[in-house]
């Protein structure tokens, strides 16, 4: 391909030299918006119009030339495939997408900043739709979603629409925010779980991170619901605060690990086949322990004097899930952890019978059931103390039921460790 210029020929323009140039400008308007948010002068008119404004000419020369006699079209996969075939036109595609991925950027920028978003949440958001343009897009509508159900004048709305008994619950923004991000999160994956012909080890890959999404989900939105109970004072100690951010960011980091790891049709768990997989799974028990012993940071906070007031029952029934919660749920997860053939003790049978969706198994040996009872001992047990609270006023009694079945939960929850540890399906009943 020769270029004339006022008459005179110009050597042929060289196709690599180009895509390496539109890669440096792209690369250009990508630091400027990651590393100069503050200059949105400057960052903001080079990734939103110099840039893409010279991308585009560059497109336009490149479909001017070749698209004239070009082989394929729009009209279907095979057509698009033959139309690339040419690399002038799947130069210009590429440059297509460098220049509508960077506005994408741009006002993804614009647009955080108009929202008050801390730019240190839309980073890897860029970065996300610099590898892959409309995920990134989708990553930062859910972002913005998330944080928007934060704000105190959301949070204030949703409660006028609960009926009068629940008006009065307030809701700690950051972990409700954190739990509607997780329900967001596991829209795609249920699509996924739906469409995606891909199993791993028998089931959906994409199971997996639906179930952790959803679980993840429940227990912030549990303890959005239960820190306002504490104390001002307490909440502001460190002890409070330790209740925020070491709780979401592992378990979001953990969701989001999990799900790549499925898109890849690769374990999660377990996973320590190269230094960076042990590394990770290092990393995401250590996030594990974290989260899980917040509820017991919880359960102190509730036993202050500076505590919301509130009847004994159903008082002890909070405390006693969270701090079940943290003890069995550690517990479990150290035994889960330490199995040396994984979350399966004994032979697995091939298409070994399980329980629907959660997926235990019904044959052999598996440390989910114990360590997702002791998770969940958070929900059981003040749900069993609010039970009991509302069929009885009687304080002692109410008391002694509820350590009555917190005893029974922690019983069941051992037995179940036991049974799995001895190869047992279940309690060892089956």
């Amino acid at each position: 391909m020769t270029l004339y210029r006022w008459g005179m020929v110009m050597g042929p323009l060289d196709l690599d030299a180009a895509f390496s140039a539109a890669g440096a400008l792209a690369m250009a308007g990508w630091a400027g918006l990651i590393l100069l948010p503050r200059w949105r002068g400057l960052s903001v008119r080079l990734a939103g119009l110099v840039i893409p404004a010279i991308l585009s000419l560059g497109y336009a020369v490149l479909i001017l030339m070749h698209w004239q006699g070009a082989v394929g079209g729009f009209g279907s996969l095979d057509q698009v495939a033959a139309l690339f075939g040419s690399r002038p036109l799947l130069l210009a595609g590429w440059v297509h997408y460098l220049a509508f991925d960077l506005l994408v950027g741009t006002w993804v920028l614009r647009r955080s900043q108009d929202q008050a978003i801390a730019h240190g949440l839309i980073v890897p958001v860029l970065l996300l739709t610099f590898l892959f343009g409309p995920l990134g897009y989708l990553a930062y509508l859910w972002l913005e979603a998330s944080v928007r159900s934060a704000r105190e004048d959301r949070i204030a709305r949703l409660q006028a629409r609960l009926p009068a008994w629940l008006r009065a619950l307030e809701i700690e923004p950051r972990l409700a925010a954190a739990a509607f991000a997780m329900l967001l999160l596991a829209l795609p994956l249920a699509l996924a779980w739906a469409l995606d012909p891909r199993l791993f080890q028998g089931v959906s890959t994409w199971i997996k991170p639906l179930k952790f999404a959803l679980s993840a989900a429940l227990f912030m939105l549990t303890l959005a619901l239960f820190v306002p109970l504490a104390g001002e004072r307490f909440r502001a100690s460190l002890a409070g605060r330790y209740l925020i951010w070491p709780v979401i960011v592992p378990l979001i980091g953990e969701v989001l690990y999990i799900a790549w790891r499925a898109s890849r049709v690769e374990a999660s768990h377990y996973n320590t086949d190269s230094p960076l997989g042990a590394a990770l799974y290092s990393l995401m028990g250590l996030g594990a322990v974290m989260f899980t012993a917040a509820p017991a940071v919880l359960a102190y906070g509730l036993t202050r004097r500076d505590a919301v007031a509130m009847p004994a029952v159903l008082r002890w029934s909070l405390v006693g899930g969270l701090a079940l919660t943290a003890v069995l749920g550690i517990v479990s997860g150290f035994a889960m952890g330490g199995s040396p053939s994984g979350h399966y003790v004994g032979a697995v049978p091939p298409n070994h019978a399980t329980v629907p969706f959660l997926g235990w198994s019904l044959e052999v040996g598996d440390l989910r059931l114990p360590h997702f009872l002791g998770l969940h001992a958070l929900q059981f047990v003040p749900l069993f103390g609010l039970l009991v609270w509302r069929l009885t006023s009687a304080t002692r009694p109410g008391v002694m039921a509820v350590a009555a079945f917190a005893t029974v939960y922690a019983a069941v929850t051992l037995t179940a460790l036991a049974a799995a540890l001895g190869g047992r399906p279940l309690l060892g009943w089956v």
